[in-house]
């Protein structure tokens, strides 16, 4: 069987800040981060060794390790140390990047990068079959991220105003998504949007 799936930042800059967990900021929707350890921890129940693509600020990275995963965080921007720096539209893998990984998780970051099935086919080279994906992205088919567009020509937290800072370049439904993953590679698939934009 092929990978399972589920489903920051050329600027520089990070999202607004919603929250914080531990001392580390979280850059993304309230709830969306327990929602990725939630995932994690049922396709890989014995944990296992995780590398997370856009760590940002190292929130989910610290949520993921203490879930029991031995998890290796990368950004294109780190912040800190313990985050490895990688750019993912020109991935250069190094000895602690390359894997191998039971699971890749890239929870709201696609919509930073330049080719997003790209990435996908780097990260696809990385795992082994049976090895998991989990992936999200904001999701821009939620009524409000409509009304937005209706409103004003961009989906929730798109537009002029985000595609700078914080580097909102490549907006993905679902449905594109989905094919993206599919045309990556990545054979058996569960889709989710994130639950709550």
């Amino acid at each position: 069987a092929g990978p399972m799936v589920e489903v920051e930042q050329r600027s520089g800059r990070r999202t607004q800040a919603v929250q914080t967990y531990e001392g580390h900021s979280v850059h993304a929707a309230p709830g969306v981060h327990e929602y990725a350890v939630e995932l994690a921890r049922a396709a890989l129940p014995d944990g296992g060794r995780v590398l997370e693509v856009g760590a940002g600020c190292g929130a989910l990275a610290v949520r993921l390790g203490q879930a029991g995963f031995d998890v290796v965080p990368t950004d294109l921007d780190p912040p800190h140390d313990w985050i490895h720096r990688l750019d993912l539209d020109d991935p250069q893998w190094t000895d602690q990047t390359r894997g191998p990984f039971d699971m890749v998780v890239c929870v709201e970051t696609l919509e930073h990068v330049e080719n997003p099935r790209q990435v996908l086919r780097s990260i696809r080279s990385l795992l082994r079959p049976g090895d998991r994906l989990l992936v999200s992205t904001p999701n821009v088919t939620h009524p409000h991220s409509r009304l937005k567009m209706l409103l004003r020509g961009a989906p929730f937290i798109f537009g002029p105003r985000h595609y700078h800072e914080p580097g909102h370049i490549t907006i993905l439904p679902d449905w594109m998504l989905a094919e993206h993953v599919r045309l990556a590679g990545f054979e058996g698939m569960l889709s989710r949007p994130a639950p709550l934009y």
